[in-house]
């Protein structure tokens, strides 16, 4: 009986530890694909931004929210409808003017989603520029720590500083 019972426990655990890892990994897509249209618009093309909204959006509808734990499942209800809906304009245009101030709207959520999740494996580098959105500034999440500016794209590349480093989680 204790063997049985052993063997049950180590199965439950086996299976807790896959459904977290199947959501995170569903999450961190989320992410990466955040992090994909970061990139495009550095570029300052309408086009590869749209296509990188697209499979942000697709991210998104893609999390398994039965799979996510309790506390997992109750952040992302806070925040999967905000995130949807900016990467469903961005994904809707070629606009990059309007892209980017969706960008800065899905920013502000990753991050507050980010920072209450924790489900980070590397650094993730929260920067922000100045001199963008007409001179008010605006943030935005990095995959790595040089600056790559999204709202000043070719035209100031470099402007922008490192505010804060959200930690891997391990």
């Amino acid at each position: 009986m204790k063997k049985f019972i052993l063997i049950l426990s180590l199965s439950i655990v086996a299976l807790t530890q896959n459904v977290f890892s199947q959501s995170d990994s569903s999450l961190m897509n989320v992410v990466t694909s955040y992090f994909n249209l970061k990139n495009a618009l550095t570029k300052d093309n309408g086009e590869s931004v749209r296509v990188a909204g697209k499979q942000l959006y697709d991210a998104i509808n893609k999390v398994p929210m039965e799979k996510l734990s309790a506390a997992r499942y109750k952040t992302w209800m806070l925040y999967n409808e905000k995130l949807s809906y900016d990467a469903e304009h961005i994904k809707g245009t070629t606009d990059i003017d309007h892209q980017r101030e969706h960008f800065g709207k899905l920013t502000a959520n990753m991050y507050k989603l980010l920072k209450m999740l924790k489900i980070n494996t590397t650094d993730i580098y929260y920067q922000f520029c100045p001199m963008a959105n007409d001179g008010k500034g605006a943030y935005w999440l990095s995959e790595k720590s040089e600056i790559s500016n999204p709202y000043m794209g070719k035209k100031m590349p470099s402007c922008g500083s490192t505010k804060e480093t959200l930690k891997a989680n391990q």
